[in-house]
């Protein structure tokens, strides 16, 4: 990703009106795209985000002879399977995309592709390690710089099964070790320390994988890639991208917005539980069941929220809208803390210091921790320059805290948002035009 260096005022104000829906959801889109590549015949992705990320790892497949093409509101993914992958010739960049390189950096050990993957400047100070040891006690053989950041370089070997024990709540570093057993001739047991995210386990079955996952546990079977297939898929929206209209319309009076066909798997709906703790009105309707739910969600404005303490399990089934839940959180009647939260600090940015160095510019108040954050009850004093510091939750953030202002915001490097929202802006001044 080329350095963003734009700057854009934000000048919307409230109240929000409106029905709308949001892209796709990153991480399913993602790993559609992986598992229909897979797959040899046709797959189509319904409602992909087509973001920066995602594109990355369409890109990176089409190098390894998949046909993707993009119709209107869908992929239609021609493999010729994974036996008939070529050897790339050049680098596989992954941008500013961990979910890809990390992912991938599993995929690629398991199929022993000779490659390269490397990503931008930010995906360059991110820790591999966290991936790179399981991913070696599989025997692959795979390094990066100090065996902790990209490039990776990842060469041909035999993987084999492995007994893991998580040391972090992480659904990237839980879904680089299944599919890197895929592969192997021995069945893989993974013990998690908390539940996090299982869309990777849910679409293996989508794509007729065999997977077995009870309370923390999950085991897969000896060379479960011969069970795949292509597959049609889905892509509800995603709660993450929904989050920040969730804390928009919670926190700007007048407000009323729904949002329409969003993903409320169990394991990501972390905003839901603490805004519903937080005394929000927030409602659920027209719920689908199944492997991937959704529901539409009804926000209308609430004053006086409820402090409220995250830690725990709530963590990692909220752990990307943690930034605009700490914005949320300022607006309580009392201190709120998040505890537990060190994965904060290995996303685009650290997300604990980021959040807190530009609210606090913003005239909030929040203490950053080894672990979180506390937020005190405080408003908008000034209308100080912010900056994304490319990270796109960041951006977002801010903007949404734009809300509390009476005069316009300016945030520096905004294209960020383009990451996992483009056209994020404009939703948000189409539901101020219906207000």
């Amino acid at each position: 990703m080329n350095e963003m260096v734009n700057e854009q005022i934000i000048d919307i104000s409230g109240p929000l009106k409106g029905e709308i829906e949001v892209p796709g959801d990153k991480s399913m889109t993602h790993r559609a795209i992986m598992l229909a590549s897979l797959a040899e015949g046709v797959s189509t992705i319904y409602k992909p985000l087509l973001g920066e990320d995602c594109r990355r790892t369409m890109d990176i497949f089409r190098l390894l002879g998949v046909d993707i093409k993009e119709d209107e509101d869908k992929l239609v993914v021609n493999s010729p399977g994974y036996k008939a992958f070529k050897t790339p010739h050049q680098v596989l960049y992954t941008g500013n995309s961990g979910t890809t390189t990390r992912l991938l950096a599993g995929l690629l050990s398991g199929l022993g592709i000779e490659s390269v993957l490397s990503g931008d400047v930010s995906i360059g100070k991110r820790p591999m390690d966290r991936v790179l040891r399981p991913l070696k006690s599989m025997n692959a053989n795979i390094e990066g710089i100090e065996d902790n950041y990209t490039p990776l370089i990842i060469k041909p070997s035999v993987i084999k099964g492995i007994n893991y024990k998580m040391e972090v709540a992480s659904a990237q570093v839980k879904s680089a070790i299944l599919f890197a057993s895929l592969f192997s001739k021995e069945a893989t047991i993974i013990k998690e320390l908390d539940v996090s995210r299982n869309h990777t386990e849910t679409m293996f079955r989508h794509f007729n994988i065999p997977i077995e996952a009870e309370g923390l546990s999950i085991t897969t079977i000896p060379e479960a890639i011969r069970y795949i297939k292509p597959a049609d898929f889905h892509v509800p929206g995603d709660i993450s991208s929904a989050a920040f209209f969730i804390v928009a319309a919670l926190i700007t009076p007048g407000s009323d917005v729904t949002i329409h066909n969003v993903g409320i798997n169990p394991t990501r709906s972390g905003i839901i539980d603490i805004v519903e703790k937080m005394g929000g009105n927030i409602q659920l309707f027209n719920q689908t069941t199944g492997a991937e739910p959704t529901a539409s969600i009804r926000i209308q404005y609430t004053p006086m929220l409820q402090p409220i303490k995250i830690e725990g399990e709530l963590v990692p089934k909220a752990i990307d809208e943690l930034p605009v839940i700490a914005l949320l959180c300022t607006q309580a009647v009392g201190t709120s803390t998040i505890k537990d939260a060190e994965e904060l600090k290995v996303k685009e940015t650290n997300r604990i210091d980021t959040t807190a160095d530009m609210l606090n510019l913003l005239g909030f108040e929040l203490q950053p921790t080894n672990d979180g954050l506390i937020i005190h009850p405080s408003e908008f004093k000034t209308n100080a320059t912010v900056d994304s510091l490319t990270d796109h939750r960041i951006g977002m953030m801010l903007a949404v805290a734009s809300l509390l202002s009476s005069e316009p915001v300016k945030i520096k490097q905004f294209d960020a948002v383009n990451v996992s929202f483009p056209g994020f802006l404009p939703k948000l001044k189409l539901l101020e035009n219906e207000g």
